[in-house]
Order: structure tokens, then C-alpha cells, then sequence
């Protein structure tokens, strides 16, 4: 099996480059559903940027899901996407924590409908890359029985991966945390970047599931590999990281928890630049999920005057039309059909 996987990792990694190297859009079309976004309002998501409704977040996250999907429930539109039988894994993002995080309201919400909608409470884990941010974001960390797990990356998977950026090679594991399960949740939050100007969907999963070899973890900081992939703004490590078979194959929906954003000085959290947002997305185009976030971020940076994120030249987002070009999705804004809904 994991023969297999490294097969296909290898072919995915070729074609990939192969797309890379011609510098247009030579991937695989995108069908109309990829991009869709289902975009969620209530201002009564929050009541400061410290404090968030949770009553209110769960019902966002079910009416997006019904908004994206026009079933009936939450329950059955993930039911349409996820077979009892298999183990589903929420990948969150709890880097900005205590504030600038994916709050757990909207992991569990997600987690009590996949159950509602036929899978067993111990095949859906909830995971992200730091344990320790984790349980700052106020995740409470275990695996009690019968129930879901709530983790981080669990180590790494034995087999060896390799990315290969001109004559730099990086090796690094996927996180078990990832090959254990069949099909992933992409669950992200809107926030500045001071490298590759947002952290969004895209990364959310491709740095969050990397495991660092046995080498390099008994180097000084060397319990993450993520540095590794940092050069020329992280392009085109994101989009390629997310273009192999363990994350492109698994990922079946993207939702971004976007009650709060951090447009300043991230990705870290950072008070001065916290805002209320009150918004949830749902698709299943993890690029144009990061053109909202983009778009999000812009918004707020305009309110204040701060000019574009594209506008700095120190960290260009350009991993978003590379993971375009790759065929992960649709990167312009003109092309993407947004269907808004404003409750309270």
C-alpha cells in the first residue's frame, strides 16, 4: 500500500512539474462546482474579537453547507460527500491562536455532522500540525473511546517524500494524522502572512501535514521541515505540496471559519489587527477559497488604509495562481460564482 502511494506520488510530483515548467494553464479543467463558494453572514457570530457566539457558529455552519450543496441539512450535504464506512480527518488551523485560529465551536460542529450524517465517531479525527497551539486555541486534546479524536499530527508516515525545486531537494513525511484518513476537511481561517501574504486553504493543509526525517528533528528547531519549503515565498512549494495524490485526492470540501480576521502582522495572532468578520465559507475549490480569503483580508486592509496584499513586494501571494495553473482550482475572482446568504 504504501508502495502504491509512493507510485503515486511520484507520477503526481512529474506532472505537476511538468505543468510548472511550461508556466501556463496546463492542468486539469475545472468543472463549475469548483467554483462555487457559499458565503454565510450573521453579526451575531461575535461579540468582539476575543469572544464568538457559539450557538450562532454552529448554525452558520450549517446553513453554508446547505447554501453550497441546496440539501436539505448540514447532515445531508455531507452525507452526499463522505461514506459511513470511512475515516474522515478535519485539518484545522490553530497557529493564531488564542484569537486568529479556527475556533473548536466550528470543528465539532462539522465533526456532529458528519456523525448525524452516518459516520462513526471514531473514524473522524480533528488534527493540526502543534499540539501545543491546539490546546491555546482551546482544543482539548484526546482520543477517548468511542469517541473522536482530537490530535495533532501523530507523528510521521514511514515512506520518504521529496520535493525538488530546481537543485534543492527537501525530504519530509506526511503526517499519520493525514495517510490515516480517506477523506479530509479543509478547515481554514482568513489571516496576513508575513511571507506569502495569506495563510489560507492552500497551506492550511499543504504545511500543516508535513513531518520533518529523523535527521533533521535532532537539528536545532528541527521538529518542523516547514522552513524548508519558505523559499521565493513559499511558491511553488504551497501549490505543489497540495497538488499530490495524499491532498489533492482526500480534500472533498474547504470551509474557512472567517468570524474573525487578522489582515496585519501575521500569522501569528496580533491584537492591533484583529477585526470581527462574522462570515463562514463553504466549497470545494481550495484556490478560489484562497481568492476570498484574499479578497477578505483586502477589505479589511482597505478600511484602514493599508494598501493591497499584492501591492508588497516582500510576499507576494503568488502560490494562488500557481496552484491555478496546476489545475487545483479557479484563481480569478470574474470566474468564481459566490452565493451569499445573511442571517440574524
Amino acid at each position: 500500500m504504501l508502495e502504491g502511494t509512493r507510485r503515486s506520488f511520484l507520477q503526481s510530483s512529474a506532472a505537476a512539474a511538468a505543468t510548472l515548467a511550461l508556466g501556463r494553464g496546463a492542468g486539469a479543467a475545472v468543472g463549475p462546482e469548483l467554483a462555487r463558494v457559499a458565503l454565510v453572514e450573521d453579526p451575531r457570530a461575535t461579540r468582539s474579537t476575543t469572544r464568538i457566539e457559539p450557538a450562532v457558529v454552529a448554525a452558520m455552519v450549517e446553513e453554508a453547507l446547505r447554501l453550497f450543496s441546496g440539501k436539505a441539512s448540514g447532515a445531508a450535504a455531507l452525507a452526499a460527500r463522505f461514506r459511513p464506512g470511512e475515516k474522515v480527518a478535519i485539518k484545522v488551523n490553530a497557529f493564531g491562536y488564542p484569537c486568529s485560529m479556527v475556533n473548536p465551536v466550528t470543528a465539532h460542529t462539522l465533526a456532529r455532522l458528519l456523525v448525524e450524517a452516518g459516520l462513526r465517531k471514531p473514524n473522524i479525527r480533528i488534527y493540526d500540525q502543534y499540539e501545543s497551539r491546539m490546546r491555546g486555541a482551546g482544543f482539548k486534546l484526546g482520543k477517548p473511546e468511542g469517541e473522536i479524536w482530537v490530535t495533532g499530527p501523530d507523528g510521521a508516515d514511514p515512506v520518504l517524500q521529496r520535493y525538488q525545486d530546481g537543485p534543492r531537494t527537501v525530504s519530509f513525511h506526511w503526517a499519520r494524522a493525514l495517510t490515516w484518513a480517506d477523506a479530509v476537511i479543509n478547515l481554514c481561517v482568513p489571516k496576513d502572512h508575513d511571507l506569502t501574504g495569506i495563510t489560507g486553504a492552500l497551506k492550511n493543509v499543504a504545511f500543516g501535514s508535513v513531518r520533518p526525517t529523523a535527521a533533521r528533528e535532532k537539528q536545532p528547531n528541527g521538529y518542523t521541515t516547514v522552513p524548508a519549503f519558505h523559499r521565493n515565498n513559499a511558491d511553488p512549494a504551497i501549490a505543489w505540496l497540495y497538488a499530490q495524490p495524499m491532498i489533492r485526492d482526500k480534500v472533498r470540501l474547504v470551509v474557512c471559519d472567517a468570524t474573525r480576521v487578522l489582515y496585519q502582522g501575521g500569522p501569528k495572532d496580533n491584537e492591533r489587527h484583529r477585526a470581527r468578520n462574522n462570515q463562514l465559507l463553504v466549497s470545494t475549490d481550495p484556490v478560489a477559497m484562497d481568492v476570498m480569503i484574499l479578497e477578505i483580508v483586502n477589505r479589511h486592509r482597505r478600511a484602514r488604509r493599508l494598501k493591497p496584499i499584492e501591492a508588497d513586494p516582500r510576499r507576494p501571494p503568488r502560490f494562488i495562481a500557481t496552484a491555478a495553473r496546476m489545475g487545483l482550482g479557479v484563481g480569478e475572482r470574474s470566474r468564481l460564482t459566490l452565493v451569499e446568504k445573511r442571517l440574524g
